[in-house]
């Protein structure tokens, strides 16, 4: 699961770049010439018609008091925002209050009037415009035109190249600031809010030294090394063995692991043969990482009783101490009823053929 954290961080990203491009649409005001209607992109249409549905359904089963998906609302946001922003920037191309909108069929882009330095007819239709780019680099673009004869587009291009941005727009300059502060304020009291559904989910990862992290795997793994097979006849009496220190699904895994179910029967258990579980014990193994989930606002996360888990992660060892990247595992841990860690799972490496 992705941290709720990084998730959070990346929709302010997205939601800092829609701020913006709703901006420019604002800024630019209505089209004066329209030189090409662009397709909207039927993919984010539908991708945005199906998160806000996702995440409108989400969040109406949070108000009603039921159990949500914390990550199906941060994508969904995040989602909605990514389309949003891609829309925007596919909108027409042509002539505006604010600027001109020139680019290409897949995109668009704003230039206000007081970036642009000149521009020339190429064509009968075709006008290329010279831009004062970033670090005022000049850059060229072009713009067809087909609606307006070319006396009618002259007087205009005329009228506002060259012209400061103050000048041309000093009527809706308050406008356009209530406008984005308005937008503004509303996405600050959507994230208040958001971390607010998200809290009770948050988690922290607090770090385990090795000699811990070494502590708990010996405590799990010794009633293996103490492990007699003639003892067992049952699986009552393999559980027996391993029920203070694994849980009841790790206890079906580790079964699985060791018995041949096919020969076996109740009461005549019979083990695999030359097959061993890597071990603290048994396989040189090195602690690269040891810590526990646990959640950030214990208060808030009454709410849904996140519980604990602890995780340490192994790497195999040569003789030599050359790191073995086959030879991986991770184990997750869960807290009994008594308050103790036993292991619940084991991911890579689980076992091997003895020689």
């Amino acid at each position: 699961m992705k941290r709720i954290d990084t998730y959070i961080i990346i929709n302010i990203i997205a939601s800092c770049f829609l701020l913006y491009s709703l901006y420019e649409r604002i800024y630019a005001g209505r089209f004066i010439i329209k030189t090409q209607r662009k397709k909207i992109s039927v993919l984010y249409t539908a991708v945005l018609a199906l998160y806000i549905y996702i995440t409108g359904a989400s969040l109406l089963d949070y108000t009603r008091g039921n159990s949500v998906n914390i990550n199906t609302i941060l994508q969904g946001v995040t989602w909605i925002q990514i389309c949003a922003s891609n829309i925007l920037i596919r909108v027409t191309l042509g002539i505006t209050k604010g600027g001109i909108y020139s680019g290409d069929s897949t995109s668009s882009h704003f230039t206000k009037w007081g970036r642009i330095k000149s521009y020339a007819w190429i064509s009968d239709n075709k006008i290329q415009f010279e831009l004062l780019g970033r670090e005022n680099r000049v850059v060229n673009t072009e713009l067809e035109v087909n609606e307006k004869p070319k006396e009618e587009v002259d007087k205009l291009l005329n009228e506002f190249i060259n012209k400061k941005d103050k000048e041309i727009n000093e009527k809706r300059n308050f406008k356009l600031k209530v406008s984005i502060a308005l937008i503004a304020i509303i996405m600050a009291i959507g994230y208040v809010n958001l971390i607010k559904i998200s809290k009770p989910y948050m988690v922290q990862e607090i770090k385990l030294s090795e000699d811990e992290a070494v502590a708990i795997l010996k405590k799990t793994w010794k009633p293996l090394e103490e492990f007699n097979k003639e003892d067992i006849k049952s699986r009552e009496d393999f559980n027996k063995v391993f029920e203070e220190t694994m849980s009841k699904s790790m206890m079906d895994d580790l079964y699985e692991i060791l018995v041949d179910t096919k020969k076996s029967k109740d009461g005549d258990i019979k083990f695999k043969e030359k097959l061993i579980v890597p071990t603290i014990y048994n396989t040189k193994m090195s602690i690269e990482k040891a810590y526990i989930k646990a959640p950030k606002y214990k208060d808030e996360n009454k709410v849904v009783n996140i519980a604990e888990e602890l995780i340490i992660e192994e790497l195999g060892r040569s003789d030599e101490n050359e790191p073995l990247s086959h030879s991986k595992k991770k184990s997750f841990y869960i807290k009994n009823p008594k308050g103790e860690w036993i292991l619940n799972s084991i991911t890579g490496l689980q076992s091997i053929q003895s020689p």
